[in-house]
């Protein structure tokens, strides 16, 4: 005997719905492991500074602090890391994190980034959905603004 197990279905929930709020010289970036990304129109040859947002599957015991301690933990793993602050503001409506940082990149010189996290109840499931911005060191001077606020965009449709 056997059944038929289906994506999505209330065992099996779909991926929650998240929108971004871009500016016009913004735009949908295909990458590996997102749902959704965008990135700025830059010139040729430069880094794009990009809002990343990927959504991770776990059980009901998974919480908020796990995520928490596992994305600390990941950052303070990073050769070189500094972290710039970090704090607990809603986000997608909800209870969440965020963590901002910058580190050494070879090829592109400082690299910052933003990490915001939250948790979605997804009936027998939890989707922790992570809304990483990233930009060279001297590009935050002017986007930085712009990456905070479409990170604090993000909702759930």
């Amino acid at each position: 005997m056997s059944r038929t197990l289906t994506f999505p279905s209330s065992d099996a929930p779909a991926l929650p719905i998240v929108s971004l709020d871009v500016p016009d010289d913004w735009h949908v970036l295909s990458t590996t492991a997102a749902v959704l990304a965008a990135a700025k129109e830059v010139e040729q040859g430069e880094f794009r500074p990009n809002v990343v947002v990927s959504i991770s599957r776990f059980g009901s015991g998974y919480t908020l602090g796990t995520a928490i301690e596992a994305v600390v933990e990941k950052v303070s793993s990073i050769a070189g890391v500094v972290e710039l602050g970090r704090d607990r503001p809603e986000v997608l409506g909800r209870a969440g994190f965020r963590i901002e940082f910058s580190y050494p990149d070879a090829r592109v010189g400082t690299l910052v980034q933003a990490v915001r996290l939250a948790l979605v109840s997804n009936g027998p499931t939890l989707d922790l959905v992570e809304v990483t911005g990233t930009a060279t060191a001297a590009q935050a001077m002017q986007v930085w603004p712009e990456i905070r606020a479409i990170q604090a965009s993000a909702t759930l449709a």
